[in-house]
């Protein structure tokens, strides 16, 4: 037990030192998050609509901004770069393989809402879905998987690095549920409050997707064994 604390500490901060190296780094991502942060406040308040249509042009919205977040904490996480060279082709790059893995994500989410609503069983599902689906996107733009696939490679790898990963995750999550759906905000400060989603939300991305990178390249073992 006091081997694998000392693993979660160690990885922990590698994590957090190598995302604030790139800080400077960061400049693409942040505007992409920003638009991202746009968007789900506007979803959450429900200001883009209803029913199956709003539902659909929602997804389609919501798959293209995923795009542009998987290549700018590609070009970030794993090239160390800014990636304004490469950010242009996020579409091209992620469209296919966005599309096909939240169809599967959002039907599982839907299934889930059909319970009613606000009762304890469909928040703990609706919790315990988006916990294990914490390492989606990693998945996706660090791994190359998509569709179904893809969903359970990120339940796996929650699962099987729930210390040193999944608890950050779970906070990552907790935290930006309260964030979007927060309806106490008051208008004057509506800008501030985006751009705080924006900030926090990206600080989260860029953790974990370190966090992703190391704890996907080295094994438990393998971690013990370069501690010494």
């Amino acid at each position: 037990m006091n081997d694998k604390f000392q693993d979660f500490l160690e990885i922990t901060r590698k994590a957090f030192k190598e995302s604030f190296s790139k800080i400077n780094k960061i400049y693409i991502g942040f505007f992409v998050f920003l638009i991202r942060a746009i968007f789900m406040n506007s979803r959450a308040l429900s200001m883009m609509g209803g029913g199956f249509v709003g539902g659909l042009i929602n997804y389609f919205i919501e798959v293209a901004i995923l795009c542009f977040v998987a290549q700018s904490m590609r070009s970030v996480v794993v090239y160390g770069n800014t990636g304004k060279k490469s950010i242009s082709n996020s579409i091209n790059n992620y469209w296919q393989a966005m599309l096909s893995t939240f169809f599967y994500f959002y039907l599982i989410e839907m299934i889930i809402n059909f319970l009613p609503a606000y009762s304890d069983m469909r928040v703990f599902l609706y919790v315990a879905f988006n916990f294990l689906m914490s390492a989606l996107l990693e998945e996706v733009y660090m791994n190359g998987n998509a569709g179904f696939d893809a969903l359970k490679k990120s339940a796996k790898f929650v699962c099987d690095n729930f210390l040193t990963y999944g608890i950050f995750s779970l906070i990552c999550l907790i935290v930006i549920t309260k964030l979007t759906f927060n309806g106490s905000i008051e208008f004057t400060s509506k800008a501030l409050y985006i751009l705080l989603i924006a900030v926090v939300d990206l600080i989260f991305y860029l953790v974990r997707g370190h966090l992703f990178k190391y704890l996907d390249k080295h094994s438990y073992r393998q971690r013990k064994f370069m501690r010494g």
